[in-house]
């Protein structure tokens, strides 16, 4: 690189505080955009400057520019690249994580509750969206959207994707992995009455995922955390049914405990009794989480 100032590389670790505090600034901003849109390629100091303001004065740049280098910017031979830090933060604004709102008014999702058949509705409002029974207040899925989610495609669009959304926060913490800090988690068996979450006394038991590290937590029904379990995914391709893409809502056996029996509480063990055409598959679930699975027909 022929045309750079020279900037220091800043402290590699710093306070939480002080590192948002460096993208407060309207022109570090506005650099994190810049090498957002190109952040693999590496772009010369002049080339950055020209695409921020061309009219600032080249050390006033520089001093931004050093701010950010080390924390949320790289700089070699090539130029300055985008740490993965920096990335992740250019990708919260793009989908508005930091900066916009919006909301989406109830409609309903094509899906009668188990409850009470009132038919279920989703709703998106303060980042996030809900798939909720108007009659019963039975709360089906709650996840975390940027307004991104929500701003482009018409609702069969956003359903699909809010589906595949959670089902790859679901695999996660069914795998024993923290799907925001990648850290182990811990399982539990817990009562459906002792979960806070609106309707969950509906259910007789839920596996906990808990992480020590971020303090992250999911609460899943037995056949939420069992759904992309080989047998389960075997068992209805077998039938010609990919469970994977249907809607989760859409699937009695892991939105209710209807085909769940629980056997022990003492240790804990259930059995989930899955049923598709002339066939049921059971899968037995220990407290450690190990499953015996069996076919057999479904009776008459």
């Amino acid at each position: 690189m022929a045309d750079d100032d020279s900037s220091p590389p800043g402290e590699a670790d710093a306070d939480p505080e002080d590192a948002f505090a460096l993208v407060g600034n309207e022109t570090r901003a506005a650099i994190l955009r810049a090498l957002g849109e190109r952040p693999h390629e590496g772009v010369s100091f002049s080339e950055l400057r020209e695409a921020v303001d061309p009219e600032m004065d080249s050390g006033q740049f520089n001093y931004h520019l050093s701010q950010l280098t080390g924390q949320f910017v790289d700089r070699d031979e090539d130029g300055y690249t985008m740490r993965a830090e920096g990335l992740t933060l250019y990708r919260l604004v793009r989908a508005g994580s930091v900066n916009r709102r919006a909301s989406v008014e109830p409609f309903e999702i094509g899906t009668d509750c188990y409850f009470c058949e009132t038919p279920v509705e989703g709703r998106y409002d303060e980042g996030n969206f809900e798939l909720r029974c108007p009659g019963c207040d039975h709360v089906y899925a709650h996840t975390k959207l940027p307004p991104s989610a929500v701003e482009t495609g018409d609702r069969g669009d956003l359903l699909e994707r809010v589906d595949q959304y959670n089902r790859h926060e679901i695999l996660a913490y069914a795998r024993g992995v923290c799907p925001i800090c990648a850290d182990a988690l811990d399982f539990e068996f817990v009562a459906g009455e002792e979960v806070w979450t609106e309707g969950s006394g509906r259910l007789d038991v839920f596996v906990g995922c808990h992480c020590d590290h971020c303090g992250s937590s999911q609460y899943m029904s037995v056949g939420l955390a069992h759904l992309y379990h080989p047998a389960v995914v075997s068992f209805f391709h077998d039938h010609g049914v990919d469970v994977t893409s249907r809607p989760h809502w859409e699937l009695e056996w892991a939105m209710t405990d209807r085909h769940l029996v629980v056997r022990s509480r003492d240790p804990w063990e259930v059995a989930l009794s899955i049923p598709c055409e002339d066939e049921r598959l059971e899968l037995v679930v220990d407290e450690e989480l190990s499953v015996d699975a069996t076919r057999s027909p479904a009776p008459e």
